[in-house]
């Protein structure tokens, strides 16, 4: 059903609709027109239905792995870890090799999509979303200020840019390769 639903989608926008919009943009723009076969947006149906497939691979061999919700906290520490792998592979790794395999931009997929991925699978066969519900008071609000926080830090480094705020400066390059798993995990629970 998902490779129906994921890969005819994915298969009409490489094959048909997004070659008829390059002919499109190249014919109003008056160069010479060539089919090009594209990824373009829907790339990450692509790889959605890669994880899938994996996910369907492994789920029939691999035992089910049982585990209440970890403590927010030490989901915000693994959301740190992810950060750090995160900001290594932005640093460390060519941008030669960031589109690698039609995936834009591999320090997310590392970061970001393969983990979320994965705790998907897990909380959903934990039926974690019920700790989530039942998650107590102080803790709901210690993660919507953790958000708050980040969305004034996220703030302030565009201001230092467009409004110089005096004694305020921020590494942009540091923050946006740091933020994205740090921020996902207090955004998805609170």
């Amino acid at each position: 059903d998902k490779l129906v639903r994921l890969g005819g989608g994915f298969v009409l926008y490489s094959l048909l609709l997004g070659p008829i919009l390059g002919l499109y943009c190249r014919a109003y723009g008056g160069y010479p027109l060539d089919y090009v076969w594209t990824t373009g947006p829907p790339w990450f149906i692509l790889w959605l239905l890669n994880f899938t497939m994996i996910y369907a691979v492994i789920a029939q061999f691999a035992a089910p792995v049982k585990m209440n919700m970890p403590h927010p906290v030490i989901l915000l520490l693994f959301g740190a870890f992810l950060s750090a792998a995160f900001y290594g592979v932005a640093v460390g790794v060519p941008q030669d090799w960031s589109s690698l395999g039609n995936m834009v931009m591999w320090k997310f997929g590392i970061g970001l999509y393969i983990p979320f991925f994965t705790a998907g699978i897990i909380a959903g066969r934990n039926d974690w979303m019920k700790s989530v519900e039942e998650m107590k008071t102080w803790c709901v609000w210690m993660l919507r200020t953790i958000v708050v926080g980040f969305w004034l830090l996220m703030y302030l480094e565009i201001a230092s840019v467009t409004i110089p705020i005096p004694g305020i400066n921020i590494d942009s390059g540091v923050l946006d390769n740091l933020l994205p798993p740090i921020y996902a995990v207090p955004m998805t629970l609170a």
